[in-house]
């Protein structure tokens, strides 16, 4: 398609958008408060949980359960939609059915994933066009409010989010704690992210998870914009497959809906080039947390300069057609996960046959591609709470930087020996569902560590901590290794996880974010040591 073409394409197909009717809601079925206002309003929790009871009420095949409490003491919600019931992860293994996860509302001010996520349980009670026949290979968790401090604290929209088109008033970024949780699920310090930890993904292990935001940054043509997991570690079939289910979603939306969609981004000018760069490698953020836990999870971001309605119509869409190739491919995913778990235990069994894994990155490019931009006459104001006028668009090639490479890399070990006293450390670990044993008996045998040369702690406090960066060696020799130290085998499914949590060179683990305590403050021995091939020893599992 030539450059010109792509804009008259993009023209008519933001004409479509706007002549969208309203979610139908029939006589006796629940509306959200932003259908029952005209798009003018958001749900708060209470709306929420009136609308969930009303559907259960209407029969809906939906349980609801409190599965914590945010940082200001509110109760986070989840519903499950299941046909027949199931209770848990077992159940649902044993049904034959994939289990997805369904998180919107993570920043308070970006709701249109929370309507999208309210709806979307509507369609599938009511078998809204076929949406019901989803049970039938799917087991459906949906948390509407994540943040939930933040969905409560209302504020002016146009203050809080000057570049959204709607709602009136809107929630803030941050849950009660001022952290956003958006850039938490390695830390794991807010009890939203634990309770998700306890309750979803240590005991669902969701095959797929959902992250729904809004987007406010570069002023485009696409309604939405959507991103796989981005850490290069991420298993490479899991990874591909996303992409590739994404890529066919997107075709689909906009051969049947006439919206445009794209990969996750913005137009930067860093080097090398000025480009459509995408966000962030690391686990910190939940899409590419589930990555580096073996699953598949997809972020959505809808624009936020569309109007509201078209913001949760096309969140609906998006995560509807994701969830009927899930549904079609189920048992081609089930497999995909089984054998990322085996492909992880088999090189933590010989690790001589691991690929190097990335501990440094930067961002990579797939190519050149067409990207429609507003571009705006000297002296012209621009409305950033409204959409680009069509006959503002302009196509721009670009080279696209949706992924990540790796600068350096490191060997995944064995196993890693954790000092009885870093138990902050093995708290985190059990946190995440990482199994961790303790020696029982004396060993002694080779091993690496890591000699740090270099310490730099950040002297700026972000998201409740002062990031380090440790720079050193890896040296060799022979140790003995007390009872009561703590063992981490890589020969497990999260053994991924683990290496990005306990690596010294990583830049969002354990280190990172200051488990290690003074440890790890100066030039010295890094307390984790490695183990590079298996060991046997006498252990007890740390509960």
């Amino acid at each position: 398609m030539t450059a010109i073409a792509s804009v008259r394409w993009l023209v008519a197909a933001l004409g479509l958008l706007f002549v969208m009717t309203p979610a139908r809601a029939d006589e006796g079925w629940p509306q959200t408060r932003a259908e029952r206002t005209g798009y003018r309003e958001t749900s708060s929790l209470a709306d929420v949980s009136s609308f969930l009871d009303a559907l259960k009420a209407r029969g809906a095949p939906i349980e609801v359960r409190t599965i914590g409490r945010s940082a200001g003491g509110r109760p986070l919600v989840m519903a499950i939609a299941s046909r027949p019931a199931v209770a848990d992860a077992a159940a649902t293994r044993k049904a034959g059915k994939l289990v997805v996860y369904v998180q919107a509302n993570i920043h308070g001010g970006e709701v249109e994933g929370k309507e999208a996520a309210l709806m979307l349980l509507r369609d599938v009670a009511r078998n809204d066009h076929g949406a019901g026949a989803l049970l039938d290979r799917l087991v459906l968790l949906v948390v509407p409010i994540f943040n939930v401090d933040g969905n409560e604290t209302l504020g002016d929209g146009l203050r809080i989010r000057p570049s959204q088109d709607g709602p009136d008033r809107v929630g803030q970024r941050s849950n009660g704690a001022g952290l956003d949780l958006n850039r938490d699920a390695i830390k794991a310090t807010a009890p939203e992210t634990r309770a998700v930890l306890e309750h979803v993904y240590r005991a669902w292990d969701p095959a797929l998870s959902f992250d729904l935001h809004t987007t406010n940054g570069t002023r485009h043509g696409f309604v939405l914009t959507y991103s796989p997991p981005l850490n290069p570690n991420t298993d490479n079939a899991v990874r591909g497959y996303t992409a590739e289910l994404l890529l066919g979603v997107r075709k689909r939306l906009k051969r049947e809906r006439g919206w445009l969609l794209f990969d996750y981004g913005n137009v930067e000018g860093r080097a090398p080039q000025r480009g459509w760069y995408t966000f962030g490698q690391e686990g910190r953020y939940v899409t590419n947390y589930v990555g580096l836990r073996n699953r598949l999870a997809v972020l959505s971001e809808a624009a936020s300069f569309q109007p509201f309605q078209v913001r949760v119509e096309a969140t609906l869409g998006f995560v509807r057609a994701v969830l009927d190739e899930m549904a079609r491919n189920a048992d081609h995913v089930a497999a995909l996960v089984r054998e990322a778990d085996a492909q992880v235990v088999a090189w933590g069994e010989d690790p001589s046959k691991a690929p190097p894994l990335g501990v440094r990155f930067e961002f990579a490019a797939r190519g050149t591609e067409i990207i429609p931009l507003e571009a705006v006459p000297p002296g012209q104001k621009v409305d950033h709470h409204k959409a680009p006028a069509t006959d503002a668009l302009r196509a721009e090639t670009l080279p696209v930087y949706d992924r990540f490479r790796a600068t350096r890399a490191a060997r995944l070990p064995a196993a890693y020996l954790v000092p009885a006293e870093q138990a902050d450390v093995v708290t985190l670990l059990r946190r995440h569902g990482v199994v961790v044993e303790r020696l029982d008996e004396r060993w002694r045998g080779p091993v690496q560590r890591f000699v740090i040369t270099e310490s730099v702690t950040s002297r700026q406090a972000w998201q409740g901590g002062n990031l380090t960066r440790l720079e050193g060696r890896f040296e060799a020799f022979d140790a003995t290794v007390a009872p009561g130290t703590f063992l981490v085998r890589t020969a497990q499914p999260l053994g991924l996880l683990a290496f990005h949590l306990l690596e010294p060179l990583s830049l969002d683990g354990a280190a990172a974010w200051g488990f290690l305590g003074d440890a790890v403050t100066k030039p010295g021995a890094y307390p984790i040591l490695e183990v590079l091939t298996p060991l046997r020893v006498a252990t007890k599992a740390v509960p």
